[in-house]
């Protein structure tokens, strides 16, 4: 799908995952939200994934695709690229099979070499996959926030790196974080692994 104007109202679906416990918990939820631009929030989607597992790009797509709110989303905004410890999300695959734009937010600029040894550690038998996967997800870019705040780091798939800036930009409405991905991110620390 082409975004060829970044419309005020444009449908976004912000995602970040909820809490687990390492060792304990074998699932935790991706929770995603369902803004008008920057502004209106319009839904709430959950789906689950593994703890450290590999299911991460087929249960998103999974859950956008068979949301109601599918047809008129045109952007995905992820709360990083790593969900439920080290479940790797593949930015260009995403893309391919939801047609939607995907643009991946970091408050922070991602240690790739602190990254890879985590992943070694926690995921010895698939840690090159993983990795390769994080690679795949491209560049990892600097955003000037409004207001000149601090910058953030995106990746990006399926649209230009000025549109992603563009959208980064005119979402973040109320903090450097553009909102869809701000409020997913509250709902996902609202959710407490069952005991």
């Amino acid at each position: 799908m082409e975004i060829r104007q970044v419309k005020r109202e444009i449908r976004i679906l912000g995602v970040d995952d909820a809490k687990f416990k390492r060792g304990r918990d074998e699932w935790t939820r991706l929770i995603g939200v369902v803004f008008r631009g920057g502004e209106w929030m319009e839904g709430c989607l959950q789906i689950p994934i593994r703890v450290d597992g590999d299911d991460i790009n087929q249960k998103l797509a999974e859950m956008v695709m068979t949301s109601s709110h599918y047809g008129q989303l045109r952007v995905i905004m992820t709360r990083d690229t790593i969900f439920g410890g080290m479940n790797v999300l593949n930015l260009p695959i995403l893309f391919q099979e939801t047609g939607l734009p995907v643009i991946a937010i970091s408050d922070s600029k991602p240690d790739m070499v602190r990254v890879k040894k985590a992943v070694q550690r926690i995921c010895p038998n698939s840690w090159e996959m993983k990795y390769e996967s994080l690679l795949k997800s491209g560049p990892i870019q600097s955003v000037k926030s409004r207001q000149g705040k601090a910058p953030i780091y995106i990746q990006w798939a399926g649209l230009e790196f000025d549109q992603a800036c563009e959208l980064v930009q005119k979402t973040a409405t109320r903090s450097r974080i553009p909102e869809p991905v701000r409020i997913a991110h509250l709902f996902a620390t609202s959710f407490v692994p069952d005991k």
